[in-house]
C-alpha cells in the first residue's frame, strides 16, 4: 500500500500543476481551458525533434517552450477576438475544439509515434518502501506549488491582478474604463502554454509519450480544479495529489489496476451530480 503511494506522488504533481493551471486561467479570464495540455505538447514534441536534430537538450527545450506559449498565445487570441462575450458553455466549447484541433495537427506534423524523451531530472532521491522517488517528482511538486502560491499573490496582493479579475468577470466593463483586455489576457494564455510545457517536459519521459495520452492529462487535471470548485487553488492542489496518490495506490492491486484510469471520469462525473444535487431535490419536492 506504502508503495503505491509514494509511486503516485509524480502523478499527483502532474494532476496538481495542470488542475492549477486549470483553476488560474478560470480566475483570470473566464474560461476553462481545455486545451491547456495540448499546447503543453505541442512544445515537448517541437522539442522532441529539436533534440533529434543534434540540439543541446537545454535549448531544444526552451525552444519547445516558447513554442507552446506561442501556439497557446494564439488559442487565447481567438477566445478574445472573436467569444470575448459568450457565455462559458460557448468558450468550453471553443476550448474543446481548439484541443482537438491541436492534437490533429501535432498527428500531422510529428506523426503518430511516441517519443523516446530526455530526462531533465533523472536523479535519485531517496527510496521509501522500495519505490525510488526521483528528481523530477521533487520538482513535479514543487512546480505545483509555485503555480497555486504564484497565482494566489498575483490575484489578491497585486494592482496585475485586480485588473486581471475585473476583466475575468465583466470584460466589456473593464474595456470601458479603459483598461486593454486583450494583450493582458493573450499573456496570461502564453504563461500557462509555457507552464504546461515545463510540466509535460518532466511528465512525458516517464509516462506514455504519444500525443493523445499526454494530451488526455487534462481529463484528471479536469477532476482536480473541480475539486476546488474551479475556484480555490488550495482546493485544486489538495484534489491532483490524492488522485495521483489514489491512481498509484490501484496501480500496485492487480485486481483493480485496469480500473485505474476511470477514476477521474468518475470523481468528474460524482463532483457534477454533487454540485447539482439542490436542484435535483428541490425538483423532487
Amino acid at each position: 500500500m506504502l508503495q503505491g503511494l509514494v509511486s503516485g506522488l509524480a502523478a499527483g504533481g502532474t494532476f496538481a500543476a495542470l488542475g492549477l493551471l486549470l483553476t488560474a486561467l478560470y480566475r483570470l479570464t473566464a474560461t476553462v481551458n481545455l486545451a491547456v495540455a495540448a499546447t503543453g505538447v505541442a512544445g515537448v514534441y517541437a522539442m522532441a525533434e529539436l533534440a533529434g536534430a543534434g540540439r543541446p537538450y537545454w535549448v531544444a527545450a526552451l525552444a519547445g517552450v516558447l513554442a507552446s506559449a506561442a501556439v497557446s498565445a494564439g488559442c487565447g487570441y481567438v477566445m478574445t477576438r472573436w467569444f470575448a462575450d459568450s457565455g462559458p458553455q460557448t468558450r468550453t466549447a471553443v476550448s474543446i475544439a481548439q484541443l482537438i484541433g491541436i492534437i490533429a495537427l501535432a498527428y500531422i506534423w510529428f506523426g503518430d509515434e511516441p517519443r523516446v524523451l530526455p530526462n531533465p531530472a533523472p536523479g535519485r532521491l531517496f527510496t521509501l518502501a522500495g519505490v525510488v522517488v526521483t528528481q523530477g517528482a521533487l520538482v513535479l511538486l514543487l512546480l505545483a506549488v509555485a503555480i497555486g502560491a504564484g497565482t494566489y499573490l498575483l490575484l489578491g496582493r497585486t494592482p496585475l491582478g485586480l485588473r486581471l479579475r475585473a476583466m475575468a468577470e465583466r470584460p466589456v466593463t473593464t474595456e470601458l474604463l479603459g483598461i486593454g483586455t486583450r494583450l493582458l489576457t493573450v499573456t496570461v494564455w502564453a504563461i500557462a502554454g509555457a507552464l504546461s510545457a515545463l510540466v509535460l517536459l518532466l511528465v512525458a519521459p516517464v509516462r506514455s509519450s504519444d500525443i493523445l495520452s499526454l494530451s488526455m492529462l487534462i481529463v484528471p487535471a479536469c477532476a482536480a480544479a473541480l475539486l476546488g470548485g474551479l475556484r480555490r487553488l488550495d482546493g485544486a492542489l489538495l484534489g491532483g495529489l490524492a488522485l495521483g496518490l489514489l491512481e498509484g495506490l490501484l496501480a500496485g492491486s492487480a485486481a483493480v489496476q485496469q480500473y485505474r484510469d476511470v477514476v477521474p471520469f468518475a470523481a468528474i462525473l460524482l463532483i457534477l451530480m454533487w454540485s447539482r444535487r439542490r436542484e435535483v431535490w428541490d425538483a423532487s419536492r
